[in-house]
């Protein structure tokens, strides 16, 4: 996948006119889900997140979240993590749901906190059906949360600078703000390397249906298999000696002359491994293959 720049976007945007920031050449956009209620002292859906939600969606924007966490405790992730899922019910999300850790209070606590705080809301999320990933600053992310977590998951790298140094991997990297056509004031800039929305697609994530899989079939005419003694069936099981001998094959057949369970299951073998339902049934299109791949 080629690199494709983003937006991420929350109230503090007081306008945002979402068809101009997809004429300006960007490809998707993170909204922001929450923000604290001084008053409620709780936490509360962005004000503009269904009003922004729906905009990038009809301007033809792809789209993720994030959740900025005001957790201290590790009851207040889950009790965070399944309002969440709450607001995100019913939508779909080309991109991540991610855990925004950033709060001192936060990593004061230590890598025990950080991590228990990143597990239990991202294994929350993806219990409910979401791709999730965290998004953090290099300095922080690196001192507070293990390697082990932060290679469990998605990432989204934030460091403000020219060249990220982030030496861990990562998919998403908000660099800076830019002032984009559409968009009031500065906004947060991101570059994106993982194909997010082809992976949440095909494994029916983020309130997408998982695609049916067509499984391809080498040969759908006549076969040989199982039983048959014809001089062709012959010659596919020595075809199928030579593939042995080349190490294209790990089952070695026999010299019983007959098509048998032995060259029914490197048929299959063979089948499988070039992408199509296992039949263990040859037929013109198999032995073709199999005979390129012996020159």
């Amino acid at each position: 996948m080629s690199t494709v720049q983003g937006l991420d976007i929350s109230a503090c945007q007081t306008s945002v006119d979402f068809k101009k920031v997809k004429a300006a050449g960007y490809s998707f956009v993170i909204l922001r889900l929450n923000e604290w209620d001084r008053n409620k002292r709780d936490i509360v859906k962005d004000s503009r997140f269904e009003e922004y939600y729906k905009a990038a969606r009809a301007a033809g924007l792809m789209v993720g979240a994030y959740y900025f966490t005001y957790a201290n405790t590790i009851d207040y992730v889950k009790y965070e993590a399944e309002t969440a899922i709450g607001w995100l019910k019913g939508k779909q999300f080309e991109y991540p749901i991610w855990f925004d850790l950033e709060r001192e209070q936060q990593f004061d606590q230590g890598k025990s906190f950080c991590d228990a705080a990143v597990n239990t809301f991202c294994q929350t999320l993806e219990k409910a059906g979401y791709y999730t990933g965290v998004y953090c600053s290099t300095f922080w992310y690196t001192k507070c949360v293990s390697e082990a977590v932060r290679e469990r998951y998605a990432c989204w790298i934030a460091e403000w600078s020219s060249k990220c140094s982030y030496k861990g991997s990562y998919g998403m990297w908000q660099n800076g703000t830019a002032y984009v056509d559409g968009v009031s004031g500065a906004v947060d800039h991101d570059y994106c390397y993982v194909d997010y929305p082809k992976i949440i697609k095909e494994k029916g994530l983020n309130g997408f249906i998982k695609p049916p899989v067509t499984e391809k079939i080498l040969d759908k005419g006549s076969c040989y298999k199982l039983g048959e003694t014809t001089v062709g069936a012959l010659a596919v099981k020595e075809l199928l000696r030579l593939a042995y001998a080349k190490g294209l094959v790990s089952i070695k057949v026999g010299d019983s002359k007959t098509y048998d369970a032995e060259t029914v299951k490197a048929v299959g073998e063979l089948q499988k491994k070039w992408g199509y339902k296992e039949t263990g049934g040859a037929g013109v299109n198999f032995v073709r293959k199999l005979y390129k791949a012996l020159l």
